[in-house]
């Protein structure tokens, strides 16, 4: 049975009951102690809304983190002896080969399997010190986020639902790892559910399937097999749908298909890698898609970011450094500057959950003709901006303005030469 030790008041560190509750229970005479800890951890990781966990093999310990919000934090240091009936435990439960500690291997555990009631992603890997376990905890699967609830600014949600309504097309989203792209794909996915009457033939490609949507045909992809992003999409081109989600365009020949959907009746919603939004433009002719493709298919795209929130229990003016102040243009800021301080609400951290932030590129005939003349990404971002794109520095801006954020948060997300 799974035993929790609570947090006392003697403790130094956010994080110290969950390394002394862990550490006794994986040190338990009892012989489900590697169960109940890592039990416990991934728990833990739930109530504090964690998105990954890592048992890493370090030369003294076995490191315990989580990354939340997008930061990575040190929860505890396991015994190091421990490592293997840890590593085991979590092997066991993902269906991997316990035996096999030399390649890397991926696995998942089932939403049923453990008490947080989640499915986890799980990846193995061999270092000098032993396997690095990372553990990715999927959503826990209730209703779509509306588009609202992601934070994007009113102006720029009206200009997405515009393009959702359109019969076809190619809708692109761009950003960093874990900048929530994915999850504002659901969100557009859901829109489209509660928008349209009848319900449109809506299909996905995704590596994996992070959570289940009824009424929309989602598959997994299972390169080893032969399913890629390329072939699952071509096989699904014959089978006549309306609206086409694919994870990820990773190669020439997904982009190429992906884009040619999006003109011949199809409406296509995807990610990218790229900096900017016109940034994707450059990216799509690089993978060989031709200007006049990309020109004609593409109807937006949504560049976006992830920043975090000062927890409001705790947040206080303050003063940042004044190199940040001029290198971000607040020198003729008026208002306070405001933080969390760190309280018991956030766990000592000062921001508790995250915003989204973007710009969105809709595309225009005059922006189109610039497309077909292959001109500089610069030439292209100064024309969506005179289009009225706002760009994610002005809306990060704004954020720190209405005192959401911090300077030091918007550095984090939106570096900046001098900052």
């Amino acid at each position: 049975m799974l035993r929790l030790i609570e947090n006392s008041a003697s403790e130094t560190t956010p994080f110290a009951h969950i390394e002394k509750s862990v550490i006794a229970l994986i040190e338990s005479p009892d012989d489900t102690g590697a169960v109940d800890a890592v039990d416990a951890a991934l728990s833990y990781a739930v109530r504090l809304r964690a998105t990954d966990v890592y048992f890493e093999p370090w030369d003294d310990c076995t490191a315990l983190r989580y990354r939340i919000d997008g930061i990575l934090h040190d929860v505890g240091k396991l015994p190091k002896a421990q490592h293997a009936r840890i590593v085991a435990r979590v092997k066991i439960l993902a269906r991997m080969i316990t035996y096999q500690r030399d390649t890397p291997q991926d696995g998942r555990i089932e939403s049923e399997a453990t008490p947080c009631a989640r499915a986890i992603r799980v990846s193995a890997f061999p270092t000098v010190n032993g396997e690095r376990i990372v553990l990715r905890i999927m959503d826990g699967g209730g209703a779509l986020l509306d588009l609202d609830a992601l934070g994007f600014d009113t102006p720029l949600a009206r200009r997405l639902r515009t393009l959702l309504e359109r019969p076809q097309g190619s809708i692109l989203l761009t950003g960093p790892s874990s900048s929530g792209k994915t999850t504002t794909i659901y969100a557009l996915l859901h829109e489209i559910l509660a928008h349209r009457n009848p319900a449109p033939h809506i299909v996905t490609i995704e590596d994996p399937v992070e959570r289940r949507i009824p009424r929309v045909s989602q598959t997994e992809i299972a390169p080893q097999h032969g399913l890629s992003f390329e072939s699952a999409l071509r096989s699904l081109l014959r089978q006549d749908p309306e609206v086409i989600m694919v994870g990820e365009v990773r190669d020439p020949e997904t982009a190429r298909t992906a884009i040619q959907a999006g003109l011949t009746g199809h409406l296509v919603v995807s990610t990218i890698h790229s900096g900017t939004a016109a940034g994707v433009f450059a990216r799509l002719l690089d993978m060989g898609v031709e200007p006049y493709l990309a020109a004609s298919s593409v109807t937006g795209v949504l560049a976006q970011r992830l920043v975090r929130v000062n927890c409001p229990q705790c947040t206080e003016p303050y003063m940042p450094d004044t190199a940040l102040i001029s290198a971000y243009g607040f020198n003729d800021f008026g208002g306070a500057f405001r933080r969390g301080i760190g309280c018991d609400a956030c766990n000592g951290i000062g921001y508790d959950g995250r915003t989204a932030i973007g710009e969105l590129l809709t595309v225009t005939e005059d922006f189109s003709e610039r497309v077909l003349a292959r001109v500089r990404t610069s030439e292209l971002q100064e024309a969506a901006r005179a289009s009225g794109m706002t760009t994610l520095a002005h809306a990060g801006a704004e954020l720190v303005r209405n005192g959401v954020t911090t300077l030091e948060e918007l550095k984090r997300v939106l570096p900046v030469v001098g900052a």
